[in-house]
Parts: C-alpha cells; structure tokens; sequence
C-alpha cells in the first residue's frame, strides 16, 4: 500500500539515515536518480515532439532539458563520491528507456501522471535537501533540483486546473485516478524487484546449507581410489545377465 501523501514526508525522513548510510549507499541511489531522470528527459522531450500545442511544446521542452541536467548531475556527483559504486543497480537501470508515455496515455494522463509524478519527486528531495543540509555537495543538489520540481509540479497543475475550467472536470479526474492505480502498480513492481532479489540470495543460502554443504561432507566420508566391483560368475546364466 502507497503512504499517504502527508505521512510519506514523515517516511522518507525515517528511512534516509538508513538508505543514505555510507558513500557507496548514496553512489547508487543518486545513479538511480540518474537513471529514472533520464528516463523521464526522453519521455518529455518525445512529448514535445508529438504535441500539436505550441505551449505544451514550449513546457514538455524545458521540463525535458531540466530532467537530462538533473540526470548528469546525480551521475557526476555519484562518480565523485564512490566511482567504484557509481552504477544502477538493475531494476533501476531500465527506468533510463524511454516508455513512449504520451502515446500510450494521451494527453490528459500524460499530464496527470507528470504532475503526480513530480508532486512526489519534489516531496523527496525537500526531505533529502533536509537531510543534507549540513552537507557541502548533496544538500545543495537536492535543493536546486526540487526547485526545478516544484516548477514542474505548478505548470501541470496549472494545465489540470485550466482543463477543470474549461468543463473537461470528469476527463482530468478520471485521469488523476488512473495516474494513481498506475502508480501503486509501479511501486509494488518496484518492491518486488528488491525483495525478489533478496529471495534469491536467502534460497541459495538455504540450498547451500541443506544440500551444497552435506553433499560436501558425504563425499569426503566416502573412501577415495577405485573401489573392487569384481562379480562371481558361477553359472551360464549369470555371464549372460552381464551382457
């Protein structure tokens, strides 16, 4: 179940000590920030392409070249850090594709997804700016690109509340929910990546404890060397069974 969005605050300050530990811990959380700001870029830059409005155009295109910089600026402070950590891990990885959202969604959810999107993103840094104030690279970083979220954040909803205005109130809703239904399914996609990874490495353990590891410990009880397998053939019978 997704927290609600006033406890998810509240969440993400209990969660950074922990997720946010060491060097390496914050290398390849900020490469997973690279790898979904990248992703985002392609798909608001592909965006701006297919539109037919000049001022969505002008917006998906600013909002695109703002997620490529933020990509390139988790990436190179990920690399400062702990470059021998600064890699994705995989379930993240996949979020740099492009997943052609405009053209699956139209226009309406595309934009109710980038505005419940971005409301998320810039709740998050504005925790992890917090977080890293006291910090001399992270906790500037977190605050220049939650600024840029918030703007990201304002223009869609301004563009929802235009919609709302102008009597499409049932279409902007219907897409706000389908947004959200589409979200907790991301999440729990996400969750479950981690925990199946997790999974495996307890079942190979599991493996190497109850078969791996008794296995080892019969072989080396067993006597080496060739062992007599000589048969007493005693009646005609018994040569011929042996062929």
């Amino acid at each position: 179940m997704i927290a609600r969005a006033e406890r998810a605050p509240a969440l993400l300050r209990l969660a950074a000590p922990l997720a946010w530990r060491d060097d390496r811990a914050i290398a390849t959380k900020l490469m997973g920030f690279a790898a979904t700001e990248q992703g985002s870029a392609l798909d608001m830059l592909r965006a701006a392409e297919r539109t037919a409005d000049p001022r969505l155009r002008r917006l998906f295109l600013r909002h695109g070249l703002d997620e490529a910089r933020h990509a390139q600026r988790f990436r190179d402070t990920a690399r400062a850090i702990a470059p021998e950590h600064a890699q994705a891990r995989h379930h993240e990885a996949v979020r740099a594709e492009r997943q052609d959202l405009w053209d699956r969604l139209g226009e309406t959810r595309f934009v109710a997804f980038v505005y419940l999107s971005e409301a998320r993103a810039a709740k998050q840094f504005a925790v992890l700016a917090d977080h890293f104030a006291g910090h001399g690279t992270l906790g500037p970083l977190f605050g220049e690109i939650g600024k840029d979220e918030r703007f990201h954040v304002a223009y869609s909803k301004q563009l929802l509340d235009e919609w709302r205005a102008a009597g499409r109130g049932r279409e902007v809703a219907r897409a706000l929910r389908r947004a959200k239904l589409s979200g907790a399914w991301g999440v729990w996609r996400r969750a479950g990546h981690r925990i199946g990874d997790r999974v495996v490495r307890l079942v190979m353990a599991l493996l190497f404890l109850t078969v791996v590891a008794p296995f080892g410990l019969f072989a080396r009880r067993r006597p080496a060397g060739w062992r007599d397998t000589t048969v007493s053939l005693r009646t005609r019978e018994d040569f011929r069974r042996q062929f």
